[in-house]
């Protein structure tokens, strides 16, 4: 059964098209959030994707380059009750968009396209399925949960127990290493929960001064420091109605965490500059490497924050704890690089997989990403077998026993794209 996703912020328009495709014989999902269905879309590879083009946070062309470069063979389709011919015709000229249908549409007439559509997609699968030659590989389509991909026990145990707390609005803490995936599990969090319509909002607490930092939790009036040129509204208020995540929570601090505890325990907050409370309504997510057992130890974090942030407790194992995952991992990051470089997917010679097995992995998931880059980046269409020498050199060259977090000063020297490391300090969907 061929799969078809449609991604319409219309409530009726996405239903209308669900139940009108469905008689087709089609397995439909649907996404009224471009956002989330972006999640979707890079872990599992639809046959079809429908998009509507103007759509809250992304436009459907933007949409689609982006799913063009995890799934180049999946079919695309836009339709728009809006003359967007520019931003149209550029999506064709570059390929972005096969298809282009005006609302209203005519039934009869898209039902014919999207046979079309779906036949051409298999027969580029077809076309596709000659040029690999792996024995055993696994699947392109990985079972995830919101992105997130393992078969590891632990971290199995602690998806159940996100998919628990995400029901209640209990303050939750995500303990791990970095590279582990705090984010990628805070907004988890936050499409399981029954705020997924509303704002997810991230805010990185490390590496801002405190009046900066003070200023982005709350806001400020315009005057009320050096600086401040206007009117400005804190994350607490973009994430109303929604879901706040607050990186590097131990970075905070110890005056303003005092501030912070009392907004927390009133429910209430004041810009800076402003002598009126405002209350709020968000979901409230913390995350840390140091657990904040130890950094309340250290004395880095207050007792009593610690205690309102961490109601629910999850901690993210590293990836050297999650073995059977590294190797389904590579193969499934891998595979996705290669097709976003345009390659063909080519053999892994055996010492690969035995190298990647007992490497340390200090950096994680994350470092596990920019290996699986840094190998396609490099592959050429010429290549016929990933081997060792394809590897980088501090993976190739590694012999060593796996080190304790805390005594590790490079996170890896294979890190080809480390820039990429580094999130923005704020990042927003909704």
């Amino acid at each position: 059964m061929h799969s078809v996703l449609i991604v319409d912020d219309d409530d009726f328009v996405l239903k209308s098209l669900a139940r009108l495709l469905r008689s087709q014989d089609l397995a439909i999902s649907y996404y009224h959030d471009p956002l989330e269905a972006l999640i979707q879309c890079t872990t599992r590879e639809f046959d079809l994707i429908i998009s509507d083009q103007r759509m809250p946070g992304m436009l459907g062309t933007e949409f689609f380059r982006q799913i063009e470069g995890y799934f180049p063979q999946t079919r695309r389709i836009l339709i728009s009750g809006y003359s967007d011919f520019n931003d149209v015709v550029g999506a064709f000229n570059d390929d972005t968009i096969h298809k282009f249908v005006l609302k209203p549409w005519n039934n009869v007439q898209l039902k014919t396209l999207v046979a079309e559509e779906l036949q051409l997609k298999d027969e580029g699968a077809a076309s596709a399925s000659q040029l690999i030659d792996m024995p055993g590989e696994r699947q392109a389509a990985v079972d995830s949960f919101h992105g997130i991909v393992t078969e590891d026990p632990v971290m199995l145990d602690q998806l159940s127990l996100v998919s628990k707390a995400a029901k209640t609005d209990a303050p939750i803490f995500i303990s791990g290493e970095t590279g582990t995936g705090k984010e990628m599990v805070a907004r988890a969090v936050h499409l399981e929960s029954k705020r997924r319509d509303k704002q997810f909002v991230a805010l990185n607490c490390a590496n801002l001064t405190e009046t900066l930092l003070e200023s982005q939790l709350f806001g400020h009036k315009k005057g009320a420091f050096t600086g401040a040129d206007q009117d400005q509204g804190g994350v607490i208020m973009e994430a109303e109605g929604g879901t706040l995540f607050l990186d590097e929570v131990v970075e905070i601090p110890m005056s303003l965490q005092a501030k912070l505890l009392r907004v927390l325990q009133e429910r209430e907050y004041t810009p800076i500059g402003e002598t009126k409370a405002r209350k709020f309504d968000v979901k409230v997510l913390s995350a840390a490497a140091l657990n904040l057992e130890t950094a309340v130890l250290e004395g880095k974090f207050r007792e009593d924050l610690r205690f309102r942030l961490e109601v629910i407790p999850i901690s993210l194992p590293s990836l050297r704890d999650r073995g059977v995952d590294i190797r389904l991992l590579f193969d499934y990051c891998l595979a996705g690089q290669f097709e976003r470089h345009g390659l063909r997917m080519v053999p892994i010679e055996d010492a690969v997989y035995e190298k990647i097995q007992t490497y340390s992995w200090p950096g994680n998931v994350r470092e596990l990403v920019n290996v699986c880059t840094y190998i396609a980046a490099l592959a050429g269409a010429d290549c016929e077998e990933i081997t060792l020498t394809d590897l980088p050199v501090a993976l190739n060259t590694y012999a060593g026993i796996p080190e304790p977090a805390a005594q590790r000063v490079n996170v890896s020297a294979s890190s080809a794209a480390a820039a990429d490391d580094e999130a923005p300090q704020i990042n927003r969907a909704g």
